[in-house]
């Protein structure tokens, strides 16, 4: 794609005309549509026709910085299952139920049980969550990159690493979603059995299987599997 047909798209888009980047430099905004993308596991021509934009459109704004319309904004959200604020990365330094104008839900909702097949649906496969486990130091609970194989949750970290010294005995496994916006949210609570994978066939298949890529720098050689004993979700709408 060119200088001039880029700008063409944008144009017919309804967003701002920029200086095609040299060299390509995403912001927050690229960066977050193409994380969100991959999340869901979407193609960019299914998020496209989703959103009723161009793929080349789309194309361009996961690889240079963008200035969608609000409309079109609103459009890739709805695509991507998730808010305008989301991909714009507002409150990022708020805690979840927060918003950066300090607003917070109110107080009356109504909460659902979430029925076990849902929660693996909201789960996906894969994601972020929290591990929390025992130390001799009290209980610990840290934030993991996840993903879901045949009904177990699969970690990764460092053979060296404080799960690693606790991976073999009972855990909690914890993800939720909150949409502010919406004023709405969901919490899926797993409790099983964790033990290291050491089988040389299961690791090549969990690596074949697995697209686990842990943020914290280091080797993570050491595959955890979660085994469900069991598990529970809750939904809140708030009204």
């Amino acid at each position: 794609m060119t200088v001039s047909q880029a700008h063409d798209v944008i144009a017919r888009a309804g967003g701002e005309l920029g200086d095609w980047p040299a060299p390509a430099n995403p912001g927050d905004l690229s960066r977050r549509l193409a994380s969100r993308r991959a999340e869901l596991r979407l193609t960019l021509s299914q998020v496209a026709l989703r959103a009723g934009v161009e793929p080349r459109y789309l194309k361009y704004l996961e690889n240079f910085p963008g200035h969608p319309s609000p409309a079109t904004l609103r459009q890739l959200a709805t695509a991507l299952r998730t808010t305008p604020a989301a991909l714009l990365g507002a409150g990022q330094e708020a805690p979840p139920g927060r918003n950066p104008s300090g607003a917070c839900w109110g107080s009356a909702g109504q909460m659902e049980r979430i029925v076990r097949a849902d929660c693996y649906r909201l789960l996906g496969p894969q994601g972020i969550g929290r591990l929390a486990f025992d130390t001799a130091a009290g209980l610990a609970v840290l934030p993991v990159n996840y993903s879901v194989v045949q009904s177990t949750i699969v970690i990764r970290t460092g053979t060296g690493s404080l799960i690693a010294g606790h991976s073999d005995g009972p855990v909690s496994f914890e993800a939720d979603h909150f949409d502010l916006e919406l004023g709405q949210g969901w919490s899926v609570l797993v409790r099983g059995e964790a033990h290291r994978v050491l089988q040389p066939g299961e690791q090549r298949n969990l690596r074949e299987r697995c697209d686990l890529r842990p943020w914290p720098a280091g080797e993570h050689d050491l595959f955890v599997r979660i085994v469900p004993v069991q598990i529970s979700g809750r939904r809140i709408r708030s009204q």
